[in-house]
């Protein structure tokens, strides 16, 4: 048996699913990042193309499948940085399939002629980034119903 693991950090994470449950629990995320310096972000783990993720749960682990994943909440103080805020600042209501609604902050860091919500909203990202208060939303554009700024 080899002894050797490949050290992660650890996020708490609540997600929504399609089905309407609720799970919570710890994401395992990688010390670094191809794309920018220092460690993975929830985010990147939710767009990076995996079908599924493993999440640590009090219950044990279970691993989502990503395509089903309404939302994922986590928190801001973890996650955010000051390249994520970069752009024209949108106040924004985003309400899902499942009929509930999240209002936040959307940043659209694109070219001149394409700073809209829309533009932001059409990027081949599953999930798009909603700043609250103390969390980051990432929400499912699959799942989302409509976005008003």
């Amino acid at each position: 048996m080899d002894d050797r693991k490949i050290v992660k950090n650890r996020r708490q994470v609540s997600f929504t699913l399609a089905d309407g449950s609720e799970i919570s629990g710890m994401v395992f995320l990688s010390l670094y990042e191809v794309s920018h310096q220092g460690p993975q972000r929830v985010g990147e783990l939710l767009n990076c193309g995996e079908g599924f993720i493993p999440v640590e749960t009090p219950d044990g682990t279970v691993s989502l499948n990503v395509a089903n994943i309404i939302s994922a909440m986590t928190p801001a103080a973890e996650e955010v940085n000051e390249l994520m805020t970069l752009g024209e600042k949108y106040r924004v209501r985003v309400t899902t399939l499942d009929g509930k609604e999240v209002e936040g902050e959307l940043y659209v860091n694109l070219p001149d002629d394409r700073r809209r919500v829309s533009d932001y909203l059409n990027r081949a990202q599953r999930f798009c980034r909603v700043f609250l208060p103390d969390q980051i939303a990432y929400i499912n554009t699959r799942f989302i119903l409509a976005v008003r700024d």
